[in-house]
């Protein structure tokens, strides 16, 4: 940009005072929600977990109950020569069981992504500045058709906390299925409660003689049920914080 008399200059001084001032809100605003991707060694969280599965054909419904404490190590060198925080994911069945042994599981962060290797799978868990209804492709760095993950809540209360953001990585319901994948975060905790529902409906067709009907209570329209009272088959998978140590 060019300025040719006092009154120009005074103008384009003025516009890079303006671009100056916005860039560092803007970097500011994307320094503090880090803050909900916490990465510090000896950060410690222990999580319940409700698992059902369910496949009615088969006359299946398993439900496990379980922990899993996920505890920040130290900082590694990554392939890429890039910093890595190591994870060791622990499970065992309840408060009074022993802890097995760990799964290794990394997380890196930098201005624009909150990135979890979860199973060799680098997911871009947030994306920053964290602002309501932004998308962004949450499978972004696998050989895998693009996921469009959304904010759909930004700074709300859950439960006992004040500053939240609920990430909805998918979210589809019709009379026949249900899918939702989401994950809420605190502010300086992380990542508080994720549910993974994948289920498909049971459907009354008297030209199925394997529609599960007899699973549903009698003389109920199937279509006036919420589909997880009538789940032929499918999963149920949710994950809520119990404890958490910042390492600090």
């Amino acid at each position: 940009m060019r300025c040719v008399s006092s009154c120009g200059f005074l103008l384009c001084f003025g516009l890079v005072l303006g671009f100056s001032s916005c860039s560092n809100e803007s970097e500011l605003v994307a320094l503090e929600d880090i803050n909900y991707f916490p990465l510090q060694p000896g950060a410690t969280w222990v999580y319940q977990v409700d698992s059902i599965w369910v496949d009615c054909l088969a006359d299946r419904f398993d439900t496990a109950r379980f922990q899993i404490k996920e505890e920040m190590e130290a900082w590694v060198n990554g392939a890429n020569g890039d910093s890595l925080m190591r994870i060791a994911r622990y499970y065992r069945a309840d408060s009074n069981s022993p802890w097995g042994a760990p799964s290794i599981w990394t997380a890196r962060r930098n201005n624009l992504h909150a990135i979890r290797t979860e199973e060799n799978r680098a997911l871009i868990k947030l994306t920053f500045p964290i602002e309501l209804e932004k998308t962004w492709d949450g499978h972004a760095y696998l050989a895998e058709p693009t996921q469009e993950w959304q904010y759909q809540e930004v700074d709300a209360p859950y439960d006992s906390l004040s500053r939240t953001v609920l990430v909805v990585q998918q979210k589809e319901e019709n009379l026949l299925e249900k899918k939702l994948f989401s994950e809420r975060y605190a502010f300086s905790i992380g990542l508080v409660h994720a549910i993974k529902i994948d289920v498909v409906g049971i459907v009354t067709d008297p030209n199925d003689p394997n529609d599960c009907a007899e699973y549903l209570p009698p003389s109920v329209p199937w279509n006036s049920l919420p589909i997880l009272e009538r789940v032929k088959f499918g999963y149920i998978y949710e994950m809520q914080l119990l404890s958490f140590d910042s390492g600090l």
